[in-house]
């Protein structure tokens, strides 16, 4: 943590000089900042059908489907809080009009933008599990307005998660706005979220039914673990419009750096009894690298507006690779002391996993008085993977393939719009595992197929969103040869449905909810070694959020979530039972010695919900218990 100590205080002296601004804690609220209820975080509020990581029961994470500020972004690791506006998941109509969807949905990132006066906001508190923060946010604007900073700075000194483990985390960033000229805009952005911590673990139930419930903050990862960790982003953003021409350029560099990563897993069976192994590893860094130009114009003739655009995506991932050295730990229950990490160094060997991909894309959108809008692309694509694998032999894979997407909406009234989409995706499948007899054989890329249908009404202050759609792609498991690789299908048929605003001019609402078949299909299901349904995913979510306005500057907020039961293992023979919880909070905004303050409250898993979460992994993960956070935030300056 030294090595950030100079880092943070520049940073920290810098935002104070210039009275730097606007609090992102004074301004991070989910409810308000959510267009609709298919996913929206603003700092550490969260709300939404979706997450980050998975949006209708599919992980993100090798689907192409991370932008910033719309530009296309590969990720090693996610985006700190201290340069980000919010994340929102879009899907449906609200992404309909991007220039390169993915099926599933898209995440994108909104970096910061400076508040209109030079200001300083100070916050201190308790976050979850009484974890003590202080943070600092604000921006900063040149006289002449060509120059721009927003950032922040969140430090915890002893820093308690979920699964019970401790230890501290800094985290930083800044964003940086230059405008070069009248039509010339330039963003730059660095952020970096350094954490260390007594180490991992995960459980695998064993049996026919689940574990009992694991006690409240208790750390089951081995005695001794650590867990050192440095996730960092960068990049770059610029904007020229000349001669009815836009033209759009970024570049990304992500990494994810775990100097240690000791972890440890449990299989547990439905008494509490515990076979651990404790998994050693070496360091290990990812990196992403990720890049798009794209050139666009609109004509505008008569009634129609025609929009025509071409880009080029690039993008690098280096993932390095190390052999499992596991090393079986004592005996012990869930109700008994967990076992040292034995002093053992991890031995091995080291690989490596190398993707290079560039994506060629030409675009079409058509749209007439505000009652049609179509969009068009064609994109191809150049796939090649080479996986350096730990037991020595280097494989390589290239794919060459066309795909597609295509979006309309149409608005029969104001207050009405029809829409359908069909989106085809190239997503990654990895490479054979170590115990396939093809091991470490690169897997060929699948083919991912979005279809949609859907109404968007306005009722006045509120909106609704409903859609039918369908997500497919081919699915990997182990053949009846031992061989790894294409074994099935899966598809997720459901509905969706969102209604977001205002209920008056003091109730904000967010309600959502989906429902969706995950089903599975191929040779593994016929022969009875997978289930027909998809592990590890609620089929149902339910999610409702709701801000009330009170006097005195007061408002009262709540949050309750419903996900039905998950299949723990893909055999479908074990189920964790559904979960309900309950967030309440309050904050209250008013002046501390003439200053603008806040003071904001949040008391999450009210009813303390115990159990577990199925997880595709195979893993089981405690449900966290309940926690308080406060915070008193201090505007200066302004």
């Amino acid at each position: 943590m030294q090595r950030f100590a100079a880092a943070v205080s520049a940073l920290t002296a810098s935002m104070a000089a210039s009275m730097a601004a606007g609090s992102a804690l004074a301004q991070d609220n989910a409810v308000r900042a959510a267009a609709d209820a298919f996913g929206e975080r603003a700092g550490i509020e969260q709300l939404g059908l979706y997450s980050e990581g998975q949006v209708r029961g599919f992980d993100l994470q090798n689907s192409g489907a991370y932008r910033i500020d719309d530009a296309y972004f590969v990720r090693a690791s996610p985006l700190n809080d201290p340069v980000l506006a919010g994340v929102s998941v879009r899907v449906g109509v609200n992404a309909a009009r991007l220039p390169y969807p993915a099926p599933s949905g898209v995440v994108n990132y909104r970096l910061r933008t400076p508040s209109e006066r030079n200001q300083l906001s100070l916050g201190f508190g308790m976050r979850d599990y009484e974890t003590p923060t202080f943070e600092a946010n604000g921006s900063w604007r040149a006289e002449d307005d060509r120059l721009s900073l927003a950032g922040g700075l969140v430090v915890r000194p002893t820093v308690r998660w979920p699964a019970g483990s401790e230890g501290e985390a800094v985290d930083l960033g800044l964003v940086g706005r230059f405008r070069l000229g009248e039509s010339q805009r330039l963003t730059a952005f660095a952020t970096v979220y350094e954490r260390g911590y007594d180490g991992d673990y995960g459980l695998k139930a064993v049996g026919t039914i689940l574990p009992p419930s694991v006690q409240p903050l208790r750390h089951y990862a081995a005695r001794g673990s650590r867990v050192e960790a440095t996730s960092f982003n960068t990049g770059l953003l610029y904007n020229l419009a000349l001669g009815g021409w836009t033209v759009d350029a970024s570049a990304f560099r992500s990494i994810w750096d775990a100097r240690e990563s000791d972890f440890t897993l449990l299989k547990v069976d439905g008494a509490g009894n515990v076979s651990a192994s404790a998994m050693l590893a070496p360091r290990k860094t990812n990196i992403s690298d990720s890049g798009e130009l794209r050139l666009s114009r609109v004509f505008a003739r008569g009634a129609f507006n025609h929009l025509v655009s071409a880009s080029l995506r690039m993008r690098r991932s280096t993932v390095d690779l190390t052999s499992t050295h596991a090393v079986a730990l004592p005996d012990f229950t869930l109700a008994g002391p967990t076992p040292v990490k034995p002093d053992v160094a991890w031995r091995g060997t080291r690989g490596e996993d190398r993707v290079d991909q560039t994506t060629a894309s030409l675009g079409y959108g058509l749209s007439w008085n505000d009652r049609l809008q179509l969009r068009l692309g064609v994109h191809r694509t150049r796939y090649e993977k080479t996986v350096e694998s730990v037991a020595g032999p280097v494989t390589r894979g290239q794919d060459e393939t066309t795909l597609y997407n295509a979006s309309v909406i149409w608005s029969p009234t104001p207050r009405t719009s029809l829409f359908a989409s069909w989106v085809t995706g190239l997503e990654e499948t990895g490479s054979a595992p170590q115990s396939a007899t093809n091991a470490f054989e690169v897997l060929a890329p699948v083919e991912a197929e979005q279809r949609e249908l859907g109404v968007r009404q306005s009722l006045g202050d509120l909106t609704l969103i409903a859609a039918l759609f369908e997500v497919s792609k081919p699915t990997t498991g182990f053949r009846a040869d031992g061989s790894f690789g294409l074994v099935g299908e899966v598809a997720h048929r459901g509905v969706e449905a969102s209604l977001a605003g205002s209920l008056g001019e003091k109730t904000s609402v967010v309600l959502g909810g989906v429902a969706f078949e995950a089903e599975v299909s191929g040779e593994l299901v016929d022969a009875g070694v997978v289930g027909a349904e998809a592990a590890g995913i609620s089929t149902v979510v339910l999610n409702g959020n709701i801000e009330r306005q009170l006097g005195a500057g007061w408002s009262l907020d709540a949050q309750v979530t419903y996900n039905n039961e998950r299949w723990v293992d893909s055999a479908n023979t074990l189920r964790a039972p559904a979960q309900t919880t309950l967030n309440i909070g309050a904050r209250r905004r008013f002046e501390l010695g003439g200053r603008p303050a806040q003071f904001r409250v949040l008391a999450s898993n009210v009813t303390d919900e115990a159990g577990y979460w199925g997880s595709p992994n195979g893993l089981i993960w405690p449900i966290a218990p309940r926690t308080i956070r406060a915070s008193l935030t201090i505007t200066f300056g302004g």
